[in-house]
């Protein structure tokens, strides 16, 4: 009598690959739920952490010549951090949303009183036909849009003042946390990624520099916007060029709309104080000078300081910031160190022939 043999299974599995499936699985769906609820607070998280690498020497400073315990270390460096950085920021950002909802009705009311003639700029007959310029139209709608924009911003921060608040509490918390135990997780995490040694502390090492390229490239961006502002605001006879500057230094660490904070609205005081010109000069020095060395020196510093390719940088810090809004402008150099990190590495696991820079 002859026995049929068993019909042969499309897919074998031992018991060890049933138990990596299900673990795997079940721990990718985990982290995916981590990571829906941490989802509101990525912002304050990633504040943190930047403000950690920032003050991390002094922490360990702290920790070596003033108190020895651990705990009240990281105490004593948040409060310095906090009161170094984002207690001024919060200030900055209030009397910036205070003075915006006057700003706007006085140069509207400038503009009524003022002559159409004072206003009128002179163009060839030739231009004329083509082209109406009207400088009273382009300036109020200049000073509408940055209004607009600073309301609309405190508006949403007034409207969800609560979640503010909470985040400014979880940035906080969390900064103590990573000063606390921010070395021992961070060894922690580095040990349980399945990669040999060797590559897991460069893309560590590699991030770490790109961070900290990113933060000094907004600083040195900043401080050059900064003295190209005073010394417009100098030319242009405006008083106290320097604290000017210093406001303009402080207004280029806002996303998106960045050094304008200052200089928009100084042009247009000294359309009421010193003239069309003087105004007109002031408007063109901060668009066309300060404003383009935050397009220039930004990718430049950043991809010196990370050793990246300035081509993408560029690409990785404004396409970042589209997507990702403010996050962008550390995501997308982040981003771009670890893809090519990765490449480098599975160049060299297998053995593909180098290729000069």
């Amino acid at each position: 009598m002859t026995v049929n043999p068993a019909p042969p299974k499309l897919l074998r599995f031992d018991k060890a690959q049933l138990f990596n499936f299900f673990f795997f699985g079940i721990l990718l769906f985990l982290l995916y739920q981590l990571l829906r609820i941490l989802s509101p607070f990525t912002g304050a998280i990633l504040v943190s952490a930047t403000l950690a690498l920032i003050f991390y020497p002094l922490n360990l400073w702290v920790r070596r010549h003033v108190i020895g315990n651990h705990t009240a270390a990281a105490a004593l460096s948040t409060v310095t951090a906090v009161l170094t950085v984002v207690l001024p920021l919060l200030v900055f950002g209030w009397l910036l949303l205070r003075e915006s909802r006057e700003f706007y009705p006085r140069t509207n009311q400038w503009l009524t009183n003022i002559s159409q003639r004072d206003l009128q700029v002179q163009l060839p007959e030739t231009l004329k036909n083509y082209w109406d310029l009207d400088l009273a139209d382009i300036v109020t709608t200049n000073l509408k849009t940055i209004q607009g924009n600073i309301t609309s911003s405190g508006t949403v921060i007034f409207r969800n003042i609560f979640f503010f608040l909470i985040s400014f509490v979880v940035m906080t918390f969390t900064l103590f946390v990573f000063f606390r135990d921010g070395e021992r997780f961070l060894h922690w995490l580095i040990d349980i990624i399945p990669m040999d040694q060797e590559y897991k502390h460069r893309i560590a090492g590699q991030l770490y520099m790109t961070t900290m390229a990113v933060v000094r490239g907004l600083l040195l961006t900043a401080a050059f916007q900064g003295l190209t502002g005073a010394l417009g605001y100098w030319l242009a006879g405006v008083p106290a060029p320097a604290l000017f500057g210093a406001l303009t230094s402080f207004a280029a660490l806002v996303p998106f709309v960045g050094t304008s904070l200052v200089w928009l609205p100084l042009s247009a005081a000294m359309f009421f104080w010193k003239g069309i010109k003087v105004g007109l000069f002031v408007m063109l020095w901060g668009l066309i000078v300060v404003g383009l060395l935050d397009n220039i020196l930004r990718p430049i510093l950043i991809g010196k300081g990370a050793k990246l390719p300035i081509f993408l940088l560029f690409l990785g810090i404004f396409g970042g910031m589209k997507v990702y809004g403010p996050l962008g402008l550390f995501m997308g150099p982040l981003l771009i160190s670890c893809v090519i990190v990765f490449l480098q590495i599975y160049r060299e696991t297998k053995n593909l022939p180098h290729i000069p820079e």
